[in-house]
């Protein structure tokens, strides 16, 4: 579904991504794992050419990105980002609304996804639709972000630190929500995040970063069993700072 081969990107004389491969096969969860400056989100954003490679191919479902115009991509993938990214004057539901109303859905179509993933998010939408995001907590503009994302049905997921900006408790709960939630079961998702209990809860595959190289890719057990070296073993332990 997802296929990175030989991804490269500098920012002036530093190497972010270097020679970065994988593949994220169709329904798949793949996690990238790794500190602060590894490169993870770099990768992320130019799977939707937010950041463009300078060197690499990228396709999604066979068709390679950058025969796309940008817009017409980022359409067809959905995007969660750690600070939800929720434009602070629409209400709750013209926030979920964007995409459909590029793509020119009709109004009650509108209406009754949005009513729909409000609740599936367990948001009410008599109660929610039409406050502005800064009368929400912290968690329920993550779920807002969440369902703007998944508004127009995409094939694929993008999420970059979807829980990085929630205290401990909202954290743990939306991340259990993530995990048994049905509408995302049938996506393909790429997500990044540092936190390693996050990716081996979530991951069906990891895939381990470091100084904008890859340095292990397999399932959670993998890591965890068979490290590749030192550096693995210790990040997989929450020993490495």
């Amino acid at each position: 579904m997802i296929t990175a081969s030989h991804l490269v990107k500098r920012f002036d004389n530093t190497v972010a991504v270097n020679d970065v491969s994988f593949t994220v096969n169709e329904g798949e969860n793949l996690v990238l794992l790794g500190t602060s400056g590894c490169g993870k989100t770099t990768t992320l954003r130019m799977l939707n050419r937010l950041t463009e490679p300078d060197a690499g191919k990228i396709t999604i479902n066979g068709k390679d990105v950058t025969a796309l115009q940008p817009d017409i991509l980022r359409r067809g993938i959905g995007y969660v980002m750690q600070h939800n990214g929720l434009f602070p004057h629409y209400t709750v539901e013209e926030n979920i609304a964007i995409v459909p109303q590029l793509l020119q859905w009709d109004k009650k179509r509108i209406k009754e996804r949005v009513k729909e993933l409000l609740g599936k998010l367990n948001l009410s939408y008599e109660q929610h639709a039409h406050l502005f995001p800064q009368a929400l907590s912290g968690g329920q503009q993550q779920r807002v972000g969440l369902a703007r994302a998944l508004a127009a049905d995409p094939p694929v997921l993008l999420m970059d630190e979807p829980f990085g900006a929630l205290d401990p408790i909202n954290r743990q709960k939306i991340r259990k929500d993530f995990a048994e939630l049905e509408e995302l079961k049938k996506k393909t998702i790429l997500m990044v995040t540092h936190d390693v209990r996050e990716a081996f809860e979530l991951a069906d595959r990891v895939c381990l970063m470091d100084q904008g190289q890859i340095v292990q890719l397999g399932t959670p057990a993998e890591l965890r069993e068979q490290p590749a070296n030192e550096f693995v073993s210790a990040f997989v332990k929450g020993q490495y700072v």
